[in-house]
């Protein structure tokens, strides 16, 4: 699997999107139930496809970035110089490095902490990390086709297990957990989408992957096609914890996803969705875990002018494992982090602020 970068390892802008997607389902059923259950109450589901309309939105602007195929920019990073200058593009550039990096220990240390308590509650959290972390290292070494065609089995994986536990968690939902909805929810509703931004804008990220991806123009068309698998199947996911657990419950429990697949009461022989859950979950954070890695490369190459992509797997790997290690003490700093007005609204600044005032930027100065 380990081979070196060259010129010919591309994916199509449907396969970025795909990882995308993938990608986005850890942090989701992680973030979306309690949260949204927490801002919206039981008008919290209707943040999640308001926030996919955002995402549809977003890739209209990407397309529009991304139209000059020959003449036009090339990554995310190209625009952003364009756009604002060589040295405020780079500033930029650098502030998605240091978010990106921030994401990227983040999240190898939320897939430790969830193994943690699902798993082996008395293992050393070292541990999950360094079986995940040299996975990710032969990933970001080996060609990304062939990690973009992994991710689209994941994601028909991911879509089969969705499915089936819906199925079988219908006999304990509760419509009057998430119904009536009327216009005195439209304010909670609204604000319930803010979790789903956050979370939503991480596709702007991938288009730092912008020189590996070919037929860029098509962004409008696959980012639609995202945002629509998204919209449902996580306002799915958020419909099924809040319908079964209550909006009180599932704002106050850390893995509401999680815990709703212990209410199954079908279909005894196949009631113990947890580790097949967990397993998704895996590979899902995986996923996650190695995009950041390969987006923090990409945008290394711009700023410190590193030709030899290869040679920085080893740095990369190792910055997330120590960070992994430091960046909280236990879990309740984490989730007050990923809840935190900061985090969420630098991640959706990022997502969607800068992108399209890049577009503007760059359609007035007649340089994209």
């Amino acid at each position: 699997m380990i081979t070196n970068y060259n010129n010919n390892n591309k994916i199509t802008i449907r396969q970025a999107m795909i990882m995308y997607i993938v990608a986005c389902l850890s942090p989701a059923t992680r973030l979306f139930p309690a949260m949204c259950a927490r801002l919206g109450g039981r008008a919290g589901w209707v943040g999640v496809p308001l926030g996919a309309a955002a995402i549809a939105a977003l890739a209209g602007v990407f397309a529009l970035i991304f139209k000059n195929a020959e003449t036009g920019p090339r990554c995310l990073s190209d625009a952003l110089t364009r756009a604002f200058g060589a040295v405020l593009g780079r500033v930029i550039i650098g502030v998605y490095f240091i978010w990106t990096a921030l994401l990227f220990t983040l999240h190898i240390r939320y897939y430790a902490e969830r193994m943690l308590a699902t798993i082996f509650t008395t293992a050393d959290i070292r541990f999950f990390m360094l079986t995940m972390l040299p996975l990710v290292y032969m990933a970001v070494r080996g060609r990304l086709e062939v990690f973009a065609r992994f991710s689209e089995i994941s994601a028909l994986l991911f879509t089969i297990v969705l499915l089936a536990l819906a199925l079988c968690l219908l006999p304990a939902f509760d419509p009057a957990n998430i119904l009536p909805v009327t216009h005195m929810d439209a304010l909670p509703a609204l604000k319930s989408s803010v979790p789903p931004l956050s979370t939503f804008g991480y596709m702007t990220l991938f288009f730092f992957l912008g020189e590996q991806i070919s037929n860029k123009r098509d962004a409008g068309g696959q980012g639609r096609r995202a945002a629509l698998y998204l919209g449902i199947m996580l306002t799915l996911v958020t419909v099924i914890c809040i319908g079964t657990l209550s909006p009180s419950v599932a704002e106050r429990m850390p893995r509401p996803f999680f815990s709703s697949t212990k209410l199954i009461t079908v279909l005894q022989p196949l009631d113990r969705f947890e580790a097949l859950l967990l397993s998704e979950w895996v590979i899902s954070d995986f996923i996650i875990i190695t995009a950041f890695a390969l987006i923090l490369i990409s945008t290394s190459k711009r700023l410190f002018g590193v030709s030899r992509t290869p040679k920085l797997a080893a740095p990369v790997v190792f910055l997330g494992f120590v960070g992994g290690i430091f960046i909280a003490a236990d879990r309740f700093e984490l989730e007050m982090f990923s809840y935190s007005v900061f985090a969420l609204a630098t991640n959706t600044a990022l997502g969607f602020g800068v992108p399209i005032l890049t577009l503007i930027t760059g359609k007035l100065r007649k340089t994209i």
